[in-house]
């Protein structure tokens, strides 16, 4: 049963993210994501909070075993801000991405039910303080600042912010429907990212410039570099395209399904009309829309 909204404090759901401008390594060999996270998305997960006899988490298209994170993460805020005696809620989230599709699923959830327990409590909690939570409990992306591209380690819960995000449109689509990637399954790619390290210092560098036809190559370059590893279906046709425009870059989600033409706005009408013919032709279907930005 949904909270009473008379009763209830609900507030909107962290905004989520399609996939990553970059995933890799630094030179010491830890990872390093710059999360895409998004502004506008066709996943509005909103999050309830209402007081309860114990404290119970429920979340869309998860059994109860599923969202033992997210209930951690509850507990581990709890007993650093002193009301662990005092944590019984009844926190319900709705409209959640689908899981193991580089969507972030698991991140929105636990910063949305941190975020709205943080509002609940009137706690005075930095934005690095809850990242620094989530990573205790898994390995996590930073989506507290939509507006900004942040290079995150996703364990040890450092962060940085390195430029403004790009004003863009991005087409994207599931490139396998029914395939799912548990991210815990394929940590092994940072090892195997280390023959790259240098290639990823380059194109840290890129970003870094807040140019946007250079975001666009490194988000584009990271997408190549990672298909080595996690290859996608119709990886090679969707490339092709962004070659030939050269304007608008690729974004890949390095440990999930999606991928997706990133356009800068204002939107270029011949782009975005190959782009739909390579919809209608090759994914024969219509593309899903995120906004940056």
């Amino acid at each position: 049963m949904t909270p009473n909204p008379d009763q209830a404090n609900s507030t909107l759901s962290i905004g989520g993210k399609l996939g990553e401008w970059v995933q890799g390594i630094d030179r010491s060999g830890a990872p390093v994501i710059y999360s895409l996270t998004v502004t506008r998305s066709p996943f509005k997960a909103r999050t309830f909070v209402e007081r309860s006899d114990a404290l119970s988490v429920l979340i869309d298209r998860e059994t109860p075993e599923d969202h033992s994170k997210t209930r951690r993460a509850i507990l581990e805020l709890a007993d650093m801000y002193g009301f662990a005696h005092d944590c019984n809620y009844r926190i319900v989230i709705r409209g959640s991405p689908p899981r193991g599709k580089g969507l972030g699923s698991s991140s929105i959830d636990i910063a949305s039910a941190l975020s709205a327990l943080r509002e609940e409590r009137a706690l005075s909690v930095s934005k690095t303080d809850l990242y620094k939570i989530m990573c205790k409990v898994e390995r996590s992306d930073y989506l507290f600042d939509p507006q900004s591209i942040v290079a995150a380690n996703p364990v040890d819960g450092t962060h940085a912010v390195v430029t403004r995000a790009p004003e863009c449109c991005v087409l994207a689509w599931d490139t396998e429907p029914e395939k799912f990637v548990k991210t815990e399954a394929v940590t092994h790619l940072d090892s195997c990212r280390k023959p790259y390290e240098r290639e990823y210092s380059d194109i840290f560098e890129m970003i870094a410039t807040g140019d946007i036809s250079l975001i666009l190559r490194a988000a584009t370059r990271s997408a190549e570099l990672n298909d080595r590893l996690l290859p996608k279906v119709g990886f090679d046709a969707a490339r092709k395209l962004v070659k030939e425009l050269r304007d608008i870059g690729l974004v890949s989600a390095h440990t999930g399904t999606w991928l997706g033409f990133v356009l800068p706005r204002p939107i270029d009408e011949d782009a975005l009309c190959r782009i739909s013919e390579f919809f209608s032709q090759c994914v024969k279907r219509e593309p899903t829309r995120f906004e940056t930005g």
